[in-house]
C-alpha cells in the first residue's frame, strides 16, 4: 500500500527500494509527526524495566518483511505539565511537584509504559486499536496481523496517554491520510506505545569539548543524554562528540 501510495503504481518496480514516507502536521500549533519509518519493518519490545511497556521499529537489512511500521509522534513542552496532571489527576499516584521537578516528564514517561503494561494484560502484549477505531473512539473487535512478536491485544489506546496527546494524534493521522492515499485506513494498527523518541531530559555539557562541566572522563552525547532524536542524528553528534574526545587527548 505504502508502494502504491509513494510510487503512484499499482506494483513497484523491482529496481525500486521499498517506499518509505515522512509525514507532519499542526494539531492546533502542536507538532504531530511520523518518526524513525521502518519500510518492510519489524515493531520489537524495547521495555528497560519490569511491568512496563516501549515499543521501537527497525527494518531488516533487505527490507522485505511484510509490514511497514512508524513511530507517530506528539510534541509534549514543558508548560504541558498543568494539562497532564489535570488529565491523570484520578489515576495517577503521585503529586503535582513530581511532575513539576527536573526529573518530571521522566515520570510521565514510565507512568504511560507502565499504563501500557497494564492495558495489554501483561508478559509484554501490547495494547493495540484499529486507527479508524482510535479516532473514531471505538473498540476494535478484531486486530489486524502484526509483527510485533510478543502479541497485541485490543486496548482502548487513547486510555494510556495525557488526552491532549491522544486528541492531536487522532487530528494528526487523519491528516496524514489526506497526504498520502490510503495511510488512515482500518488495516493500520496502533501499538502502544513508543515513548523513547528523545530523552525528557539533557545532561549538561560544554560546547567546545562535549564534556561534562562537573564530571571528569564524561561524555555526554546521542539520544540518552538529550542531544539527538533519530538514529541519523543520533551518529551523527556521537561522531562529533568523539572528535572532541581526541582533540582532548591527543
Amino acid at each position: 500500500m505504502i508502494d502504491a501510495a509513494q510510487y503512484h503504481c499499482l506494483i513497484r518496480s523491482e529496481f525500486l527500494p521499498p517506499a518509505s514516507y515522512s509525514l507532519v502536521h499542526q494539531a492546533a500549533g502542536r507538532g504531530v509527526f511520523s518518526f524513525c519509518m521502518c519500510p518492510g519493518g519489524i515493531i520489537a519490545p524495547a521495555a528497560t524495566a519490569p511491568g512496563e511497556i516501549v515499543v521501537n521499529g527497525w527494518s531488516p537489512s533487505k527490507r522485505n518483511n511484510p509490514y511497514a511500521n512508524s513511530g507517530t509522534v506528539v510534541e509534549i513542552r514543558l508548560n504541558d505539565v498543568p494539562h497532564i496532571y489535570k488529565d491523570f489527576s484520578q489515576v495517577m499516584d503521585m503529586p503535582k511537584s513530581v511532575l513539576e521537578s527536573p526529573l518530571g516528564m521522566m515520570y510521565l514517561q514510565q507512568y504511560v509504559e507502565r499504563k501500557a503494561y497494564a492495558a495489554g494484560g501483561g508478559k509484554l502484549v501490547a495494547p493495540a486499536q484499529r486507527m479508524v477505531d482510535f479516532v473514531q473512539r471505538k473498540a476494535s473487535g478484531d486486530l489486524p496481523d502484526c509483527s510485533y512478536l510478543p502479541g497485541i491485544t485490543a486496548a482502548d489506546v487513547s486510555s494510556v496517554l495525557p488526552r491532549f496527546v491522544a486528541d492531536a494524534l487522532r487530528e494528526g493521522v487523519q491528516a496524514f491520510g489526506k497526504k498520502m492515499k490510503g495511510y488512515y485506513t482500518n488495516e493500520a494498527v496502533l501499538v502502544a506505545t513508543e515513548s523513547r523518541t528523545s530523552s525528557p531530559v539533557r545532561i549538561p555539557r560544554l560546547a567546545d569539548t562535549h564534556a561534562h562541566p562537573q564530571i571528569k572522563g564524561l561524555y555526554p552525547c546521542a539520544e540518552g543524554a538529550g542531544y539527538a532524536g533519530g538514529i541519523v542524528s543520533a551518529a551523527m553528534d556521537g561522531e562529533n562528540t568523539v572528535k572532541k574526545i581526541a582533540g582532548v587527548y591527543q
